[in-house]
């Protein structure tokens, strides 16, 4: 790795913001290509991109986005995915009209904790209906972006090609959180941004986008606790500011929500965790049935300890913050481990964190420290 005072220097700024353009590009073409693909899939149908099922169980939900819409909607096989909750709650995501669209969510509280990509995408609830079905796959291509420019900032800083960003575009549960239209690729480009932040010194910045990425999804508070282990180690002085914020406010967010729905804690709707490795045990028979399955799941298991074992040797807010994930890959249940789809997509963070934590150049990198408070 250069040293780090060439980081400024103009002929290395105006490198860097032509990586910045490059992989942009890149990963606006890769969103655009997936949605694409969809458009083809479905008939030209924006709405397959949302993933509404045509199962039995879920047809009073297609019906009510229809009656919506106003026309039929492309839709998938059973259930559907993420997508399709996260257009109704889009069209209120601030539940101003109570159970006018969440009644038809399946797990309201569970699903309303995950309010930023709705947010955002349906404007605050004004976007109209069918251009929602647009502006939600627009919004992931941002993201797509911005995490891919973030990941390459990040890749240089630790010494690293900055193509190695394309580690967010390319990562497998990366795309297929795009091709169901979740909510992981809004809160994974806001958490690299974020861990961009604490290691360029900028805290208010990293403490604006770590609360993204929790309005986003819940659980990356988690890859919050392992930056704040790494601040905690770096400086010696406990994060309080970088935690309790992004906390705080999503606690905050959990209870406007109870109070908007009327409901109850939500505990009992959270079907994602359990027992440490009893998803993983519990799966290991559909993992020999579907060699594809084993081969991907058993490398996204390889990858995990070697993480850890990098994380050790290289530290940086990258890796510790992924190893938060860890965490969370050992206490997903069968629905999870099941297939490597949706496991891919639940720990998305490591494969990233991995790529580029083992592919950068290691050096002895001058402790940035803290922005001012």
């Amino acid at each position: 790795m250069p040293d780090m005072s060439t980081l400024t220097r103009p002929d290395t700024i105006a490198s860097g913001r032509s990586h910045d353009r490059s992989l942009a590009l890149v990963a606006v073409v890769v969103g655009v290509l997936i949605v694409a693909a969809s458009l083809l899939r479905h008939d030209g149908d924006i709405a397959g991109l949302i993933k509404f099922g045509a199962g039995d169980s879920v047809a009073e939900r297609t019906a009510h986005v229809e009656d919506v819409l106003g026309r039929d909607v492309a839709t998938v096989d059973l259930l559907g995915h993420d997508g399709s909750m996260f257009f109704l709650q889009g069209l209120d995501p601030f539940f101003l009209d109570g159970d006018e669209h969440a009644v038809y969510l399946d797990r309201p509280v569970y699903r309303a904790q995950r309010m930023l990509f709705p947010v955002i995408a349906g404007v605050g609830g004004l976007m109209p209906a069918e251009a929602l079905l647009w502006s939600m796959a627009l919004t992931n291509i941002a993201a797509l972006a911005l995490g891919t420019v973030g990941a390459g900032r990040l890749a240089r800083r630790l010494g690293g090609s900055a193509w190695l960003g394309l580690a967010f575009t390319l990562n497998p549960g990366v795309i297929f959180e795009f091709d169901i239209s979740g909510a992981g690729l809004v809160a994974l480009a806001a958490a690299i941004w974020g861990t961009l932040a604490i290691e360029t010194g900028k805290l208010r910045s990293a403490v604006i986008w770590f609360t993204a990425a929790v309005l986003a999804r819940e659980v990356m508070l988690l890859y919050l606790a392992g930056v704040c282990v790494y601040r905690l180690w770096r400086t010696r002085r406990i994060p309080w500011l970088l935690g309790a914020v992004p906390a705080l406010t999503g606690a905050a967010w959990a209870a406007y929500v109870r109070i908007q729905l009327d409901s109850h804690d939500g505990v009992d709707e959270v079907q994602e965790f359990g027992p440490p490795f009893g998803g993983m045990l519990d799966s290991i028979s559909n993992w020999l049935d579907n060699p594809v399955d084993l081969g991907v799941i058993a490398g996204l298991i390889v990858v995990m300890p070697l993480l850890v074992v990098h994380a050790i040797r290289r530290p940086n807010a990258l890796a510790w913050g992924a190893v938060g994930f860890i965490v969370v890959a050992v206490l997903l249940t069968q629905q999870v481990w099941w297939r490597f789809f949706d496991v891919s997509r639940a720990i998305a963070p490591i494969m990233t964190a991995y790529v580029i934590t083992a592919f950068s150049e290691p050096s002895d990198r001058a402790d940035c420290g803290d922005a001012p408070s």
